[in-house]
Formats: structure tokens, C-alpha cells, sequence
């Protein structure tokens, strides 16, 4: 029998709420996102409209804290939008709820999809702000603002005006006039939140001016490429103690003074002088952009010309179509007496210094891809000449099951994944991009351990070995490789040894999971994000031997100076016991 709980029948009766039937009027897809208590999958109407909406299942500890607030500002333009409520005999609360398939504002600054510039990102700001202005007429604090809680509907780099975003999340949202029941259990998120929150947490801190605080860091949040607040700093704690001396968040790179000004004023320490959402808004109305591009520089300052050493046309050719979208990697054959297998790796964007130094100074490895030169031509693009490798990638061949290697084939495919490691740290530099896709295979045979050979490709992310380090080009970061301190940074900063390490476990994971995809479960960056600043870690693979499983572990660890160096992970693997 379908019904509903008593408290959805409480909600349904106050806002006059549309109720829809599974099998009726809509139904359930796949699982998007799941927390103890509350569920979001992605659904579809079979009957009355067609938008794109979302199944959100409520059990009733959760409906009775976030429910109604959904329904108390529905209806505005730049808030996420509750068409109903199904009836069901579970007892929960299910809303029918609006999809974003662009998911939110941090996931779309991070993958860089488009070119988001900052007279773009002031309409999204106007609108948040608008937002959260309607929010705070309703008595209501959000306590959670931050670009993960903004979805986006629509982008268009070239009007701003086409750009729609709306506020989402109300799962930690209180009402002004009443504390809630549960008030020491409550959630901060330290990074975004109002100092007077961190030092009291008493419900008379949380007000509108509390929100505008956090409105502050968003918008830095934004202007940093979703890079998160102090990135620097791995522990909350930390943050509470810096944030409680005043210690404020430094101007992005990126970021008009207008712009700067408005969020120093959101940041003021005394709450009563911080500005209203209405001033923000009147502001942000008046901010014109004087739009300096977001100009890419590398991460390193002394810049070197490219040294050309063939040319397309005259020494090599490529094979196949050229209109290819870029990064491509063509086929290519010599025009000289040379014969080896080769491929042409061509690039629109410039190459650091540190990657140009792995094609040229320190190319000489037994298990690095080795790099020819580089190749003129008349496309504007950068080409790079390597050797090819008869086999493809390791994950592309654990994938298909072409490549079933025993527990001692994958071991010695780590080590010599490690002796390139050793070298290129060796040499000052990481290589910032370690998984299975990127270990070329030369040599295979799935159960002679002596009859493998791989090498290390794929530089672009290589970095220097220094932490401290920042690299201003916005860069797509390998999220579900990287170690929590460079997606912390959103790949500006924190690039050592010990950061590739990280990466080396799942590189190992992979390995061993037959080129499964790291957190399969989740299709949105952010998500695997949060998931992973959360401190989840993957889970066993089955048949791992419990010896390299804590290899894995290890090269995990939260704490940097708990993981251990690319050397201290050969010795360890040279003691595991494989019968």
C-alpha cells in the first residue's frame, strides 16, 4: 500500500505539494549519491513533464532537519527546485527534485571544461547572492556555502547572462528563531565557516552575516579554480587556529580588485560590520571586469624555447586523420633510413620546464618512454616524437583480459615502475601523474616475471619536487590518482616525492584490480573529492596478497611523513613472500 509518512503528510498539507507515484508518474535510476539516512538517484517521468530530476530519499531523522527547508524557499530562480513528493510505504520522505547534469560549480571549475572567466563567475556570484538574500528574508542560515553546494544548469563562456546556477544542500541549514534539538552534533565545515562559529558555536553566531562570511570564501573558492581554503594545511585543527589569529585567505592570482575588495568586506571580523547579501548584490551589479584573460604561465619561470630536431613532412609523417581533438596521439612512420615503431604526441598547450627536461636532459632510462625530439610543423601545435609501444597501456590490457599476469609478473612491473620513479626523483622532479594507463608495455608474458618490460610515459604533469611550489596554469588533475593534498591545492601546490607515492598505491591497486577504475561508483570529480579529503581509502582487491595490500595501505597515508619514499617501497617489496 502506498502512503506517506506523517511527516511528509505534515509537509505535503503546508506547501500544497504535488504527489507522484512510482510506476505512475516517475521512476528510480541509478544510485547518484548515498549517506546514512538519505539517497539520490537519478529518475525520469513517465508521465506529466520532461525535465531532468533527481529521486531524493529521506529517512525520517533527515526529512524532520532538511525537508522543510527545500519547500520553504522553492520557487526561487537560483535555488534548486522540489516539484513533489512521491507516496511510498517505507516510511521515508522522497522528493522529485530538479538534475543538474553538470553537477556543481566545483566539479565544473576543476575538470576546466570551459573557459569561465570572471565577468562569467560575477553573474553566477549575483546570482548566489540573490539567492541567499531570498534565504535570509526566510529567517533561514544556510551554514554550508561553498562551490560543492552550487549546481550548475547552464554555461556559456561567451554571454554571461545564459549562465544559470542554484544553491543546493540544505543539510546543515537551521531557522534563526529556533536551535536545533541536536546542537552539539552539528557539522562545521572549518574551511568555509565564520570565526565566531569556530569559537562559541552557539546558535546565536549562526546568522546572515555568518552566511556572507562564507559567500567570501566561495567566491575565492571560485577565483582559485576550486582550489580548497588553505590548502596548504592538511589538518582542520590547524585552520581553526590560523582562521581564530585573523590569518585571512590570500587574493587568487586571477582576481579583480573589485572583486577583492567585496570579499574582504564579507570577511570582516567584527559580524556587524560584514555587508548584507543586498549590499553584496548591489555590489556585484556594479563590478565591470577590466577582463585580463586567465593567462596560463608555467610552473616554472625561466622559460626555454623548444629545440626543434625533425620537421613534419621532411623526417616523419603522421598517418591517419590530423583533424583529431587535442592532446592526440597519432600513428607516425619515419621518412629517413631510421625503421623503429614510432607515435607523434601533439599538444596545443606550452610544456613546463620540468616536462620538457624528462623529453631531453633526463630521457636516458631503461623504463621511461623514450623521447626522440620534438617535430616542427605548421599546425601551431607542439609534436613530440617517441618510441611506440608494442602493447598499448597496462590498464587498457588488464581491462580487456589480453593480460593476466600472476601476483610475481605484477611485482616486477612495480619495480620497474620504481627504478623510473627513483630516476626521475633523482633528477628533482615528480612525475605527477602515476596510474596504469600511463605504463607503457614493451614486453609481455603473464607468468615469467623476467619477460616483462615497461616504461613510464606521459610527462605533462610532471612538476619540480617542491611542496612550496605554485603553478598558476589551470590544470585538469587526475582526481581519482592524486594524493588529498594536491586536489586540496586543485593542482596548484603540494607536489613531492611523497605526493607521488600516493599515487604509486593506486597505480598498484589498479594493478592488481584487473585496470578497474578507481572509485567506479562516482562519475562527478567533486564527489570523489570530498570522498577522498573524507579520508576514504579503496577497499581490498579481491586475491590481493595481504603483504602488498599493506604496501598499499601505506603509501595512503594521510600523514605525509608516515608514507614512505619510492626507495623504501622497493625494499619492502623486495621482502614480500610470493609463493
Amino acid at each position: 500500500l502506498n502512503r506517506i509518512s506523517d511527516h511528509s503528510m505534515a509537509i505535503l498539507s503546508k506547501y500544497k505539494l504535488d504527489k507522484y507515484q512510482f510506476g505512475t508518474d516517475v521512476r528510480k535510476g541509478q544510485q547518484l549519491y548515498g549517506l546514512s539516512g538519505k539517497i539520490i538517484y537519478e529518475g525520469k517521468w513517465i508521465s506529466r513533464r520532461n525535465d531532468s530530476i533527481i529521486i531524493v530519499e529521506m529517512n525520517e531523522a533527515i526529512a524532520e532537519r532538511e525537508a522543510s527547508f527545500y519547500l520553504e524557499v522553492n520557487g526561487h530562480h537560483n535555488i534548486i527546485h522540489t516539484f513533489g513528493c512521491v507516496e511510498n510505504s517505507l516510511n521515508l520522505t522522497i522528493f522529485v527534485q530538479e538534475f543538474a547534469e553538470l553537477a556543481d560549480l566545483a566539479g565544473v571549475l576543476m575538470d576546466n571544461q570551459f573557459n569561465i572567466s570572471q565577468t562569467i563567475l560575477v553573474e553566477m556570484f549575483l546570482q548566489i547572492s540573490d539567492a541567499m538574500s531570498f534565504i535570509a528574508r526566510k529567517k533561514i542560515v544556510h551554514c554550508d556555502l561553498g562551490c560543492r553546494n552550487v549546481l550548475v544548469f547552464n554555461v556559456d563562456p561567451t554571454e554571461a547572462k545564459n549562465n544559470l546556477v542554484k544553491i543546493t544542500d540544505f543539510g546543515l541549514a537551521r531557522w534563526i528563531d529556533e536551535p536545533p534539538s541536536n546542537e552539539n552534533e552539528s557539522v562545521i565545515p572549518v574551511r568555509f565557516c565564520a570565526p565566531e562559529i569556530l569559537r562559541n558555536n552557539r546558535h546565536s553566531d549562526y546568522s546572515e552575516k555568518s552566511d556572507v562570511y562564507s559567500m567570501g570564501v566561495l567566491m575565492w573558492e571560485a577565483l582559485s579554480n576550486s582550489e580548497i581554503p588553505y590548502s596548504s594545511i592538511a589538518e582542520d585543527d590547524d585552520v581553526i587556529r590560523i582562521k581564530l589569529n585573523n590569518e585571512k585567505l590570500k587574493k587568487p592570482r586571477d582576481c579583480d580588485h573589485q572583486l577583492w575588495v567585496l570579499m574582504t568586506k564579507c570577511w570582516h571580523e567584527d559580524p556587524e560590520q560584514r555587508l548584507t547579501f543586498e549590499d553584496i548584490n548591489n555590489k556585484l551589479s556594479n563590478i565591470k571586469i577590466s577582463e585580463v584573460a586567465h593567462h596560463q604561465t608555467s610552473g616554472s619561470s625561466n622559460k626555454t624555447r623548444i629545440h626543434y630536431d625533425y620537421k613534419l613532412g621532411d623526417h616523419v609523417k603522421i598517418n591517419g586523420s590530423l583533424n583529431r581533438p587535442l592532446p592526440a596521439i597519432h600513428q607516425a612512420e619515419w621518412l629517413t633510413e631510421e625503421t623503429s615503431s614510432i607515435v607523434l604526441i601533439e599538444r596545443k598547450e606550452e610544456l613546463s620546464e620540468s616536462e620538457k627536461l624528462l623529453y631531453t636532459t633526463y630521457k636516458k632510462h631503461d623504463h621511461l618512454v623514450y623521447t626522440y625530439g620534438f617535430v616542427e610543423n605548421n599546425r601551431g601545435s607542439i609534436m613530440i616524437l617517441q618510441e611506440k609501444a608494442p602493447h598499448g597501456n597496462l590498464r587498457a590490457l588488464l581491462e580487456s583480459g589480453q593480460f593476466n599476469p600472476s601476483a610475481k609478473v605484477l611485482i616486477e612491473i612495480f619495480f620497474q615502475i620504481l627504478d623510473a620513479m627513483i630516476h626521475i626523483v633523482d633528477q628533482g622532479l615528480v612525475h605527477g601523474d602515476l596510474r596504469c594507463e600511463n605504463v607503457l608495455v614493451f614486453e609481455m608474458d603473464p607468468s615469467n616475471p623476467k619477460r616483462n618490460r615497461v616504461k613510464l610515459g606521459n610527462f605533462a604533469l610532471a612538476h619540480e619536487n617542491d611542496p612550496s611550489l605554485v603553478d598558476d596554469r589551470r590544470l585538469v588533475i587526475p582526481v581519482r590518482y592524486c594524493a588529498p593534498e594536491i586536489l586540496r591545492s586543485a593542482g596548484r601546490s603540494n607536489y613531492s616525492e611523497l605526493s607521488d607515492v600516493y599515487s604509486m598505491g593506486v597505480l598498484m591497486w589498479q594493478a592488481w584490480s584487473n585496470g578497474k577504475l578507481p572509485y567506479e561508483s562516482s562519475t562527478h570529480n567533486s564527489e570523489i573529492r570530498q570522498r577522498k579529503l573524507n579520508g576514504e581509502i579503496l577497499s581490498k582487491p579481491f586475491m590481493c596478497d595481504p603483504q602488498i595490500w599493506a604496501i598499499m595501505r601505506d603509501c595512503w597515508n594521510k600523514e605525509l611523513i608516515c608514507r614512505f619514499d619510492f626507495s623504501g617501497i622497493k625494499t619492502r617489496l623486495s621482502q614480500v613472500n610470493i609463493a
